[in-house]
Parts: C-alpha cells; sequence; structure tokens
C-alpha cells in the first residue's frame, strides 16, 4: 500500500510538472483564452496514449483555472478608467488590468499543489518586477494588508500619498487605506463605530476584501470590528462566496468563525448554493449530451460542489448533506449523477452514510436498473472501508 501511495504521488508531480512546463513555456504575455486554443490543438494533433493525454488535458485546465482565478482577483485592484485622449479626441486603450498579463512567469505555486500562493506571489512581485513601480507596490500592499510597507514613509511619503488619492481615489480600496494613514485619529476614527453596520468606507472595503478573496486585508479588518458587524458583513456576503466557489481560504475561515455565531441560516445559504449546482449539472446532462462546452460546464459545477465539500468546516457540512432528508444525495441517485454521487459518498460519516443508504434503498426498490445496482454497491462498499 506505501508503495501504491508513492506511485500515485510521483504521477501527480509529474502531472503537475509537465503541465506547468507547457504554461510557462506558451504563456509569455498572451491571454489566457489564446493559450487554451493554443494547448487545444497541440492534445488534439499530438500522438501520445489517450489515457496520458486526458490526463494532461486535465492538468492544464487546472493550471489555467487557477491562474484566471488569480488574474480575476486581481483585476479587481483596477478601477473603471475613463476613457482619455488629447484635446478631447478618444483614444482606444487596454485597460490597467492587462498589466497582470506581465507578471505570469513570477507566480509562486504551492508545494505540489494546482494553487497560487497569492500573498507569496504578491511580495515577489513587489521586490523584483514592481520595485521600481511605486503605484504598483501601493496597491499590492493595500489588498494584502503589509502594514510594514504602508507605513514606510520612505517608500510612500505624504506628497505620494496624496499623488495616489488624485489617481485611485475612485476606489475604495485606496481611499480606505489613504484615510487612515493620513493621522492617527483617522485611524481610531475608522474603527471606533458600535453600531450593527460598520462606516461606509470600511463596509465597503469589507465586501470587498471577502468577495474577491484578500484574506490577509479580510483578517486584518476582522480583527477590529465587532461580533455584530462580523456577523452582519459575513452572512450578507457569505451567498455570494459560495456561488462563486473561488477563494478557499476566506471561505474556510468565515465558516469556522460564522458556525459559531449562526449555524442554521450558514446551513441554508450554503445547501442552497451546492444544490443549484448538482442542478445545473443534472440539466446539462438531461437537455444536452455532447458538446465541449456543456461538458465544461458539468466539469464547473462540479468542481464547485468539490469546492465547497472541501472547504466548509465538518459542522456545517454534515448538516448540508443532511438536509431535507439527504436530498441532495438521492437525487444525484435518481438522476444518474456517477461522479457527484461518489464525491458525495467521500464525505458522509458512518452514521450518515447508514441514514442515507435507507433512502437509496427505497429509489432502489421503485427502480431496479442496471446503474442503481451498481450505485447501491457502491455504498455497500463506503461503508465498509469507514
Amino acid at each position: 500500500m506505501f508503495f501504491y501511495c508513492k506511485y500515485i504521488n510521483i504521477i501527480t508531480v509529474c502531472r503537475l510538472g509537465t503541465a506547468f512546463f507547457f504554461f510557462q513555456n506558451n504563456i509569455r504575455w498572451r491571454r489566457l483564452s489564446d493559450l487554451v486554443y493554443t494547448l487545444g490543438d497541440w492534445l488534439r494533433e499530438t500522438e501520445m496514449p489517450s489515457r496520458f493525454k486526458k490526463q494532461l488535458r486535465e492538468a492544464i485546465d487546472k493550471v489555467i483555472w487557477e491562474v484566471q482565478r488569480w488574474n480575476e482577483k486581481h483585476a479587481s485592484l483596477f478601477g473603471d478608467e475613463k476613457p482619455g485622449g488629447l484635446f478631447g479626441i478618444k483614444t482606444q486603450r487596454a485597460h490597467r488590468s492587462e498589466h497582470l498579463r506581465m507578471f505570469y512567469h513570477c507566480l509562486v505555486w504551492k508545494a505540489h499543489m494546482f494553487e497560487i500562493d497569492d500573498y507569496a506571489t504578491a511580495q515577489n512581485l513587489i521586490k523584483k518586477e514592481c520595485y521600481n513601480w511605486p503605484q504598483m507596490q501601493f496597491q499590492f500592499a493595500c489588498a494584502y494588508a503589509m502594514l510594514d510597507l504602508l507605513k514606510d514613509k520612505y517608500r510612500f511619503d505624504a506628497i505620494r500619498l496624496k499623488a495616489f488619492s488624485k489617481k485611485l481615489s475612485d476606489h475604495c480600496l485606496y481611499s480606505f487605506w489613504i484615510t487612515i494613514l493620513s493621522s492617527p485619529v483617522a485611524w481610531e476614527r475608522m474603527f471606533s463605530s458600535d453600531a450593527l453596520a460598520p462606516k461606509q468606507m470600511l463596509s465597503l472595503v469589507f465586501q470587498f476584501a471577502i468577495l474577491n478573496g484578500f484574506f490577509e486585508l479580510m483578517n486584518f479588518i476582522w480583527e477590529r470590528v465587532t461580533n455584530a458587524q462580523r456577523e452582519y458583513i459575513g452572512i450578507l456576503q457569505w451567498g455570494k462566496i459560495c456561488f462563486r466557489a473561488k477563494h478557499g481560504s476566506v471561505l474556510r475561515f468565515l465558516c469556522d468563525q460564522l458556525c459559531e455565531i449562526n449555524s442554521n441560516t450558514l446551513v441554508r445559504i450554503t445547501w442552497n448554493a451546492f444544490y443549484d449546482a448538482l442542478h445545473k449539472s443534472i440539466q446539462v446532462e438531461s437537455f444536452l449530451m455532447k458538446g465541449a462546452n456543456n461538458k465544461r460546464k458539468r466539469d464547473d459545477n462540479l468542481r464547485k460542489m468539490e469546492f465547497l465539500l472541501e472547504h466548509c468546516c465538518p459542522r456545517l457540512r454534515k448538516s448540508m448533506l443532511s438536509l431535507e432528508n439527504f436530498k441532495i444525495i438521492t437525487d444525484a441517485y435518481a438522476y444518474n449523477q456517477n461522479d457527484a454521487f461518489s464525491l458525495l459518498l467521500d464525505y458522509l460519516s458512518e452514521d450518515q452514510l447508514q441514514l442515507a443508504r435507507q433512502s437509496t434503498n427505497r429509489i432502489y426498490s421503485e427502480k431496479k436498473e442496471e446503474f442503481a445496482v451498481h450505485w447501491r454497491k457502491m455504498v455497500f462498499e463506503r461503508q465498509q472501508t469507514i
């Protein structure tokens, strides 16, 4: 068993390394959409075993999805710009978020994982790629709440902060930091409110950090607001981060904290997002059985379900799976969702598995089809391995 696990780990590392190699050698400053078409055409034309080709395609898709997540997250740092030009003549120009394409070669990946270390990447960009670019340094420092950099008077003096305020004041993130860095009194006033909702500027930045996955910024504000304000903003944005299903560290932290405050509301909101993903996966297979776009939609919904199961706390996960008499499990069983059903079985506890077996037995007694027999056997095998 040890050698088998070691063999699986070696295969995973090889897939990671191969996918990273193809990404780094083909991306350069190109758009991700162009890279998807290029690698897709190459995989179709190249001659290799179909099984290896499938595994390589899945690994490349995971790398591209993670880079796209990083790109979308940091594109939120750039607000909508007004069209500019000389003498009132509008000129077409690229959005400032296109600068992010220059940083793809500097991404820091976590060891043996298809996951970017966002904080380490930001530090790397500030030290190397943006060492003579003060505004970009300031934007990354604000997004990741790097207090040692923001309070560095040599790097960001009063004159430079005033220049940033004229250029970046339209974005709530930079207005927040420029305000509290202006004086100690402004810092105290920003966090002094005991009302149910924080002050408007603080509330906007708090919601921005949660929705876009800036964990360090969210944690910085979380430690300085009241419990009532934490619950108000956290519950308000919980549904959105569940439906987006992109930022695991933020969802995991909020789940651990908010389950202690209001677990019933959290379970219901999470269940809605989870069941929505399952229902969309069923619709894709029911109406349009073939097509690359439909397969991608189905894979996205499965990824969302796996994301929620992995990052929710055990208390919420257990309550969500058993909600409405194991409706998620029985629907996956009844509508022949093989991948979803096997995924759900991996996260059921021993007592839940016994109750879920009773629910699936009722469906099995009504229609004894071949897939029902096979899946019933899967439940039995899962019970024996716990």
